[in-house]
């Protein structure tokens, strides 16, 4: 108030002055005062205002957001849950050699020997056997085998493994198949030396690639010859890969070349060409194998297929499969004669073509593994043995035939009680051959039996066996008559017992029944023989 009151005197103070002298020339007025101005200002009534809160809210209210949804793709795979680390045990300490070392009745040393290195990333195993036997109650009954093998394995970081093997393996026999009351034969004109010196490599991946995918790339090379001047020459390479489909459906492709050149007096050659296709769905209680064999030889592509369906009826208890497959396989004089050792050094090199048609159970109850399978298999130039009655009736020549075979197999294997196993197999097969009369020295029944009983405590090993196996039918030296070889009835024995967690003292008895039955007509087998001696592992 005192600041609008002091204004108007300023604003009179220095304008008034001039006021008047600028109004000299109006004319001349009287000017009556009635009253003496005061300036006051009213009282006035102090205003007081008191302020409230608002009252507190205490309602709550519902928010709903609506955001937009974008499926986000994620480029990185999924993360490996792993468990959570736990102590491991201390394991004992590997034993990293074997040696078994013995000698039998008749004259029958025998010699064996296993070393294995192992880690990361190189591994070696070398291995090594020598046995042989002389039953000096028939001439030139005797036989000599030995066998030695390396092979090793690389990994890399990279994900990739190399394999690599060396074999060399020698067989001697004799052809003591003869007539012994009035002939007889010194030891170098009966005896016949197979060696074989064998090279295998592989390279695969370690581990399943992104993409879920396996390959695979497989060589081998072997050169064998018997001491009658006879060569084989065999070389396979493979290719092949695996495509998992949600990893657990393969599909497989494998191509490979078996190339085998033979040479005597003449040269063979059996050069087979295999490209293997094949897909199989694992459904939740059924598996189905779709496929083919396409093999090329000689510029002719034969088909075969590779068809299997397994069905799961009670679960793992109890599996039903049948399938429809097929092959072409090589009769090599490698193969030949490491079926029939008393085999001429100059035989024909065939091809066997077969189809087979089968059916059957397998599955496991309560730790008891068994299977069962029949079928029917029609096999084209099927290799037959007959004695070689033009050049050397103590050796045997092949024949190819057409043959019809129906057979059933089956195979279990099952715990009695507590460190006592079962194993047993059987095979039954009716041949019926398009040319010839019989399946000569082709066994129709075989089966055998073994036992094994272990006591950990007592560091005991009890093995029993039992073989069986019918006469093969086979013609008569003199008049080509038709016969049958004897049974085969072959009861074997065997204990381990360790005297010290590393040395122990081990016994077979083989034979015990003393059976002279013929596998090979002329040729006895070995009688009652028994081999001992010592092991070792350190």
């Amino acid at each position: 108030m005192q600041y609008k009151i002091f204004v108007p005197l300023i604003f009179a103070f220095f304008v008034l002055p001039f006021a008047g002298n600028a109004q000299k020339d109006l004319p001349a007025e009287q000017v009556e005062v009635l009253k003496q101005f005061e300036a006051t200002l009213l009282d006035t009534k102090k205003q007081t205002t008191a302020g409230t809160l608002p009252q507190e809210d205490r309602s709550t209210n519902k928010l709903t957001y609506t955001l937009p949804t974008k499926n986000l793709e994620i480029q990185q795979p999924a993360p490996k849950i792993r468990p959570l680390g736990m102590k491991k045990d201390k394991l004992p300490a590997p034993y990293k050699a074997y040696v078994k070392a013995g000698y039998g009745i008749p004259a029958s040393p025998y010699a064996e020997f296993g070393y294995h290195l192992a880690g990361e990333p190189f591994r070696m195993n070398i291995h090594a056997k020598h046995h042989s036997a002389n039953f000096k109650n028939l001439e030139n009954q005797k036989f000599a085998k030995s066998f030695a093998e390396i092979d090793t394995k690389y990994s890399t970081e990279s994900n990739i493994g190399f394999s690599t093997a060396l074999s060399y393996d020698r067989h001697k026999v004799h052809f003591y198949g003869y007539d012994h009351a009035d002939t007889s034969f010194t030891e170098d004109l009966v005896k016949q030396v197979f060696s074989n010196f064998g090279v295998k490599l592989g390279i695969a991946n370690e581990d399943r690639l992104s993409g879920d995918i396996d390959y695979r790339v497989t060589g081998e090379l072997y050169l064998f010859k018997d001491n009658y001047a006879s060569k084989e020459q065999g070389f396979d390479l493979g290719l092949g890969g695996t495509k998992w489909i949600g990893g657990k459906h393969p599909i497989k492709l494998d191509v490979h070349t078996d190339f085998t050149k033979f040479r005597d007096t003449v040269t063979q050659n059996l050069n087979n060409i295999y490209f293997i296709p094949s897909f199989t769905y694992h459904g939740d209680a059924f598996a189905l194998k779709v496929g083919a064999n396409i093999v090329s030889f000689n510029d002719e592509f034969t088909v075969f297929p590779d068809l299997e369906l397994s069905v799961n009826v009670i679960g793992s208890s109890l599996t039903a499969f049948a399938g429809w497959t097929g092959n072409l396989q090589k009769n090599t004089f490698k193969s030949l004669t490491t079926y029939n050792p008393f085999l001429t050094s100059s035989p024909t090199l065939r091809n066997t073509s077969y189809t087979k048609y089968f059916g059957g159970i397998r599955g496991s109850f309560r730790g008891a593994e068994y299977s069962a399978q029949l079928g029917y298999k029609n096999a084209k130039d099927l290799a037959l043995f007959l004695n070689d009655t033009i050049t050397d009736n103590k050796r045997f020549a092949v024949l190819y035939d057409t043959v019809n075979i129906f057979y059933i197999e089956g195979s279990t294997k099952f715990s009695l009680f507590k460190g006592f196993d079962l194993i047993g197999t059987l095979s039954q097969s009716v041949y019926s051959p398009k040319n010839e009369k019989k399946a000569w020295h082709l066994p129709a029944l075989e089966s055998n039996i073994t036992g094994i009983y272990r006591l950990p405590e007592q560091k005991i090993k009890v093995k029993g066996e039992l073989y069986i196996a019918n006469g093969a039918p086979y013609k008569k030296l003199d008049d080509r008559s038709i016969d049958n070889l004897g049974a085969l009835l072959d009861l074997s024995f065997g204990a381990e017992y360790g005297i010290t967690d590393q040395i122990g003292i081990y016994l077979d008895i083989n034979n015990m029944l003393n059976n002279k039955r013929q596998r090979w007509n002329g040729y006895k087998v070995y009688g009652l023989n028994v081999l001992g001696g010592v092991f070792a592992k350190f």
